[in-house]
């Protein structure tokens, strides 16, 4: 038997949360079965069961058409809860007491809250207070403009029109409260927000979660001061007072002199390294974190004040922000988080709308004053440090998106009573609209890769031999290191020839909300044990050592990002350090006996070939350190590399890097040149550039017993191959350029050598010979390098086919 008993009086205002008690026998909680005569829906077992199915299946179904409009999942989720709701689905009394039942819906907001207290755990272990040492003047701006300005034009507002407001905001702390909160940016909400649209490591990213890290700790800070006063005022005497002061100070003083260092002993002491917390660890953790919502709570403070505090003590990143990201974020959170928010949809009631429609206005134009005024404040600051409109105007709808912590705000104004049902509606609609425009219009108007197109491009071609090469070598794993090591090694360097290494070490973001680019330093917190990071420093440091005195220079830096954004690092740094090449390595490793590829890498390799504001090499390793026959010298496992010139820009980008290694280097080098039987020639430009610097490098190199030019005319592009495959074994390393993957952009007669060969081509992004030397049919231990030379600036934005 059920009852629902509604305890609301006519005289009262309708809340967000219908005041009602539900009153079910608590036996009813597993179903005998509908063939034995049971209603499976009247016990909570199998109603919780599907109303959570039902949520998480129509929010993936709304989120398959939703996506292709630019939403995030937030949007989604909220608007999915408002079909079910009252408005739309609820309308139907059957429906809504069948599935969304005062009593059905009490099971289901509890586990959803569980999911909210741990995500607000999770997030603050993942944040990195670092950002706030040596925040960037701009971030420091953006972020206090854009907080000060809705506030000074809301509150004198608020205050001015308040005796011709409604009865219930009248007299009501609500707008005042609603003004802050708006007028403060989430640190969590923007930094989910910036990783769906994968900008968390651009520059305007970067700008914006500084920004709302700065306001979100504020915010912090003003709940925790503005909780406290209210309860010092509800005091009823002064030994009440500093009861509930000696309250908070002491769970403060236990998160940090009992919680932070046990977590840090946790972390570095019984945690290997690289490795993730121990089943028994991550248990402590997680019950931590629910004490400590309980214990807030308990003491008259809001339960989301406790687990943010905690998250924020701990460490983040590996392993214990690693461990919340891998086994809680991605089932727990990921399935009832979800439903926090369909539910807070649910709530929302358009059904009486034009019934209210004073109230509604009213609250609305604050709503607006505050989002205005954010957005006025942020593009001010933003031009006061000379960005361009179009960026500062980004950069203020980034920090106007809303998402979870601001409906959280809702609810617990709901639950306080100070936002009836129609304020509840229409705040919750507010914040659905703003995230609903605010996406979509960032990814229309913000290409990060736009000033790197915009860039002037840098080659090796164009600079002079004795000019400073600056290579960018990017490593995603210490295997890495050895294969790159040897070529920068056999390629060369004087002190009148020298060579500066920005050695990048690239690591997928995990465990932290925020992506890192900064210069390398060795790690202090591992126990005493090198990271994977040191011993790639040290390895090229070593280099730098054994090179003449200033003939190699390194500076290293570390980056953590998302794959799918890491490119934007490579070419950000090599743009930033003025980089002639960056040089990475193929996505495919081989230790002899198997292979492996990483789709990944692969896939960051193709968008810095297409984005990068300079040349850009890949080094196909086929395991050198095992020794060949060409390998002979003690001091260097490359000796003799051949070079396939056929013609075209990245042919000359190749011959320019090849250049280097006989006059600086130890390495001897053989020019094989390919030309088209019969074929005249067209006089274009390309072809004259390519004799010219053919000429140049044979004038030089002439007398150089370590260099050989050779002339192989063939009748087609099965020529071409014959010779290459007759050839190849004889060397160590294969440069080739990549010739735009399909030829394009190369004098005529340059593609008809390789005609034909890219159609069955596995590896587009090595060019056509660069994918025929790295197939199996020339598994041999002859590394291959692929040179590509940036297009100019107006066939950027076409490219060529290395995404195909």
């Amino acid at each position: 038997m059920t009852a629902v008993a509604n305890l609301s009086s006519g005289a009262l205002e309708a809340t967000a949360k219908p005041l009602a008690a539900a009153c079910y026998d608590n036996n009813l909680v597993n179903s005998q079965g509908m063939f034995l005569g049971d209603q499976p829906l009247r016990f909570s077992l199998p109603l919780l069961l599907v109303q959570v199915s039902v949520i998480l299946v129509l929010s993936a179904a709304a989120h398959v058409v939703l996506r292709r409009l630019g939403q995030s999942r937030f949007v989604t989720h909220m608007l999915v809860g408002i079909f079910l709701g009252p408005s739309v689905l609820g309308r139907n009394a059957s429906f809504r007491d069948l599935l969304f039942s005062e009593r059905g819906t009490y099971i289901l907001e509890s586990v959803s809250l569980v999911a909210l207290i741990l995500f607000l755990f999770s997030m603050g272990v993942k944040t990195d207070l670092s950002l706030l040492r040596r925040p960037s003047g701009r971030a420091v701006a953006v972020g206090i403009t854009g907080a000060v300005v809705p506030l000074a034009i809301t509150l004198p507002v608020f205050h001015a029109l308040q005796p011709s407001l409604p009865e219930d905001l009248r007299g009501s702390s609500l707008v005042t409260e609603l003004a802050v909160r708006l007028s403060l940016s989430s640190f969590p909400v923007v930094a989910d927000a910036l990783s769906d649209l994968d900008l968390l490591n651009t520059d305007l990213g970067r700008i914006a979660l500084t920004a709302s890290l700065i306001t979100d700790v504020t915010s912090w800070f003003l709940r925790a001061c503005s909780a406290a006063v209210f309860l010092v005022s509800e005091a009823m005497s002064p030994a009440f007072t500093a009861r509930i002061l000696a309250s908070f100070v002491a769970f403060v003083l236990f998160v940090g002199f009992v919680a932070r260092p046990a977590g840090r002993y946790i972390a570095y002491k019984r945690t290997p390294t690289g490795a993730l917390l121990s089943e028994g660890s991550f248990v402590v953790v997680v019950i931590a974190a629910l004490l400590s919502a309980l214990v807030t709570d308990a003491i008259g403070f809001k339960y989301m004040i406790g687990p943010m505090m905690l998250g924020l003590a701990l460490p983040g990143g590996m392993p214990i922000g690693a461990t919340m990201t891998e086994r809680l974020d991605s089932f727990f959170i990921a399935l009832f988080l979800p439903v926090y928010m369909a539910l807070s949809g649910y709530r929302t009631d358009f059904s009486k709308a034009e019934e209210a429609s004073e109230r509604w206005c009213a609250l609305e134009l604050f709503v607006v004053l505050c989002v205005s005024g954010k957005l006025v404040g942020c593009v001010a600051a933003g031009l006061f440090f000379a960005m361009p409109f179009r960026d500062a105007a980004v950069l203020a709808l980034m920090l106007n998106i809303r998402g979870i912590v601001e409906v959280a705000a809702i609810n617990s104004w709901g639950d306080s009573m100070k936002a009836t049902a129609e304020h509840y509606s229409t705040l919750t609609l507010a914040m659905v609209l703003i995230t609903a425009v605010s996406t979509p219009l960032i990814k229309l108007l913000y290409d990060p890769s736009g000033q790197f197109a915009r860039a002037k491009r840098r080659s090796l071609e164009h600079a002079r031999m004795s000019a400073d090469l600056r290579v960018l070598t990017c490593l995603y794993s210490e295997d890495h290191a050895a294969p790159l090591i040897d070529l920068l090694e056999a390629s060369g360097s004087s002190r009148d020839s020298p060579v500066s290494l920005i050695v990048l070490h690239l690591t997928e973001l995990v465990g932290r909300a925020a992506s890192v680019l900064k210069p390398h330093r060795k790690s202090t917190s591992s126990g005493g044990n090198p990271t994977s990071s040191d011993r790639i420093v040290n390895a090229f440091r070593y280099l730098e050592q054994q090179a003449a005195p200033g003939a190699v220079t390194v500076s290293p830096y570390v980056a953590q990002a998302p794959f799918s954004s890491m490119h934007h690092d490579v070419c950000s740094l090599a743009h930033s350090r003025k980089a002639n090449l960056i040089l990475l390595p193929f996505h495919k490793s081989s230790d002899g006996a198997r292979s492996t590829a990483n789709n990944a890498i692969r896939s960051i390799n193709r968008s810095v070939l297409q984005y990068a504001p300079c040349s850009v090499a890949i080094l196909v390793d086929h395991g050198l350190a095992s020794g060949s026959a060409c390998a002979t010298a003690a001091n260097s496992l490359l000796q003799r590399a051949a070079l396939y010139f056929l013609g075209g820009a990245d042919d000359r980008e190749a011959l320019a890097y090849a250049a280097r290694m006989p006059e600086t280097g130890t390495m001897s080098l053989t020019v094989v040149r390919f030309k088209l039987r019969n074929w005249v020639g067209m006089g274009g430009r390309d072809e004259a550039r390519d004799e010219e610097l053919l000429q140049e490098f044979w004038s030089r190199h002439r007398d150089n017993e370590r260099v050989v030019y050779v002339e192989k005319t063939v009748e087609d592009a099965e020529g071409t191959a014959s010779v290459v495959r007759a050839m190849s074994e004889k060397f160590d390393l294969l440069i080739v350029g990549r010739r735009g993957g399909e030829g394009e952009g190369d004098p005529e007669g340059s593609t008809a050598l390789t005609s034909g060969l890219s159609e069955w081509s596995e590896f587009p992004e090595l060019g056509v010979l660069g994918d025929m030397l790295a197939s199996a049919e020339f598994a041999s231990k002859v590394s291959i390098l692929v040179i590509q030379q940036q297009p100019p600036k107006k066939t950027i934005a076409t490219g060529s086919s290395v995404n195909d």
